[in-house]
């Protein structure tokens, strides 16, 4: 099984790989394997998960938004968005991440090992299941409800995320353009809830995010919990309970 420090001393390869290319604002006329525009900060940040690969002389499979699925043989499989966030980093918007996750098996409850590398600011949130959320070293955790919630939410059909049907006088609503930094400042208290019920997200978006949620004591919610590929497919609602317990719909489940 790969560790943590491995995840970690990847992520800050990928980065490093990375930040000559942002803001280059390079795009391709092909796609990614999981259906993106490809841009060349994506290449290069999958250039280095190859390299790391080559290195390694036993790994899982690894499912990444770039090439797709990679047969390995060990147990559990590999999560990875080289660069969530691509297109902010692309044009040089300070809102992008590395995003990797180990699962012991193809269900997302079987998730174990978290990490989101901000290639912006350098901060590193990581979690081992059962061990707590960190961020640059230090325990954090959900933000208790206070005042004016402040949710990370895109535009979506049949809303439920208005003032009224949440119950709040105010509300205070985001989306920056990475799915996988949002997760990571919900954990840390910076969010009070994610939610995204359009049923369009990637496994490799949202994965390292959600355990980094559980850890950091909030309470996680998807419509699917089996690792079937890159299919746009999953919503994910993660936070506080008393917000999460207002949004997560009927057909979600708990990780």
């Amino acid at each position: 099984m790969l560790s943590l420090d491995e995840l970690i001393t990847l992520a800050l390869r990928i980065k490093d790989r990375s930040l000559d290319y942002i803001g280059v604002d390079k795009e391709y006329d092909y796609e990614s394997a999981g259906g993106d525009t490809s841009r060349a900060i994506d290449e290069a940040a999958e250039e280095e998960l190859r390299r790391w690969l080559s290195e390694k002389k036993k790994f899982p499979d690894i499912l990444s938004e770039e090439t797709g699925l990679i047969k390995g043989e060990e147990r559990g499989i590999l999560l990875i968005d080289p660069i969530d966030g691509s297109a902010n980093a692309d044009r040089g918007l300070p809102f992008s991440c590395v995003s990797i996750a180990y699962c012991k098996s193809y269900s997302l409850r079987d998730l174990e090992l978290a990490v989101i590398l901000d290639i912006f600011s350098g901060d590193l949130y990581y979690a081992t299941r059962g061990q707590g959320c960190f961020l640059n070293g230090k325990r954090v955790r959900v933000r208790k409800l206070r005042g004016t919630p402040l949710i990370y939410a895109p535009c979506q059909e049949g809303d439920m995320l208005s003032k009224d049907v949440l119950g709040f006088k105010h509300i205070a609503r985001r989306d920056f353009g990475s799915i996988a930094l949002g997760l990571a400042y919900t954990a840390s208290g910076k969010i009070d809830v994610l939610a995204d019920l359009r049923g369009n997200l990637r496994v490799v978006d949202i994965a390292a995010g959600l355990l980094l949620v559980k850890e950091a004591d909030g309470y996680v919610y998807v419509n699917k919990l089996e690792i079937s590929g890159l299919s746009r497919e999953l919503s994910v609602v993660a936070g506080s309970k008393e917000l999460v317990d207002k949004v997560a719909v009927k057909s979600m489940v708990p990780i």
